[in-house]
């Protein structure tokens, strides 16, 4: 296995300039069947983690080149709420804080959800029950940074600075969940949506002739300033080159449209006061501009992911439960955090990654 560490991708990008697909988190998971009486509904805190002490699979340690760093270790936290309006619509929403180191470097990122499910068939005998379900959700940071020096087409920068990237996206899926056994139920889904990422703005530092400069990139240039008095005889006080001394057009690499299409299953079992959940989700994606770019350029486009989750739950109290869960995805964040990927990070997208999360839940 491969180490997957999104965060070297994400930093590759802005070690490479910048950052910017598409499934909404934890739609391994999905059921027809939400709890109907209206008013009920459910609160969900998770602790949620990747480091050295919970690789259990050991992908870091095969990788030679991370192995006992800490590149790629995952701390955040997320909340997930739903209620019952009526006995067949659900609403729920969720908030993720996500953190992500890379060497001295840390990325933060937010991450929210809403979405709307509407019971229109309840399953009898052989008959699923079906549901549709809209929602919205999408990724923004304030800042990524990287402030270790990156080699850009034969040009070292000092440091480099992506502003305000994010991604919103809109999706469509159709549930449909089976009661195959007393204890068991079988849900299967697909659906698809849209998908929009934008950067604010990319800043960088350089040093020419024994001057330190910022730079601005911009649509067409690269401007740069003096970072602070230089008495070289070679100092100047601005210069702008295109876009082109770099290699790179950041508009088109790094903000694009794409659609996507997914389907997955799900299967859940519980007994007494114990649960058990086991989901697969596909993931194809479809990008405008860039992946032409990459494929051009003879680079690695990846189009696809494949996210495995389980869970075990135990319920502790009446209306609270305790659980652990695991991810899996073969393309580490390709289906979850869009502006992560652009020209310059896509190959490190074919790396595995997963996450431990343990959390509680509490019924009403």
């Amino acid at each position: 296995m491969k180490k997957q560490f999104f965060l070297f991708g994400l930093f590759v990008c802005c070690a490479n300039m910048f950052s910017p697909v598409n499934a909404a988190p934890l739609d391994a998971f999905l059921s027809a069947n939400q709890n109907n009486t209206p008013g009920s509904g459910q609160i969900e805190a998770s602790y949620d983690l990747l480091n050295s002490s919970v690789d259990l699979f050991k992908v870091r340690d095969r990788d030679p080149n991370f192995a006992g760093t800490n590149i790629g270790n995952y701390h955040g936290a997320h909340v997930r709420a739903g209620v019952a309006i009526t006995p067949l619509l659900w609403l729920d929403g969720a908030l993720w804080e996500r953190r992500i180191d890379y060497r001295s470097d840390s990325a933060k990122i937010n991450t929210w959800q809403v979405a709307a499910q509407y019971k229109m068939l309840e399953g009898s005998g052989y008959l699923p029950s079906l549901a549709l379900r809209l929602g919205a959700w999408g990724n923004y940071a304030n800042e990524l940074n990287k402030t270790s020096p990156t080699t850009v087409s034969g040009v070292t920068l000092n440091s480099v600075k992506v502003a305000d990237p994010k991604d919103i996206q809109y999706q469509l899926d159709l549930i449909g969940s089976w009661k195959i056994l007393e204890n068991t139920e079988l849900s299967m889904f697909t659906g698809g949506g849209v998908s929009r990422v934008r950067v604010g703005s990319l800043n960088g530092a350089i040093t020419l002739n024994g001057c330190n400069y910022n730079l601005a990139f911009g649509s067409t240039e690269v401007v740069g300033t003096p970072a602070q008095p230089c008495n070289a005889g070679t100092a100047i006080d601005r210069f702008s080159v295109p876009n082109s001394v770099f290699g790179i057009d950041v508009k088109k690499e790094t903000e694009y449209n794409a659609s996507y299409f997914q389907a997955g299953m799900m299967a859940k079992w519980s007994k007494d006061d114990w649960q058990l959940r086991a989901g697969y989700q596909y993931q194809a994606l479809n990008r405008s501009g860039v992946d032409d770019i990459i494929q051009r350029r003879g680079g690695v486009v990846n189009k696809r992911n494949h996210i495995l989750m389980g869970e075990v739950m135990y319920k502790i109290v009446h209306n609270a439960a305790i659980f652990v869960r695991g991810q899996y995805m073969s393309n580490q964040f390709t289906g979850e955090i869009p502006f992560a990927y652009n020209s310059l990070t896509s190959q490190r997208f074919n790396q595995r990654y997963g996450i431990l999360s343990t959390g509680l839940i509490i019924t009403f």
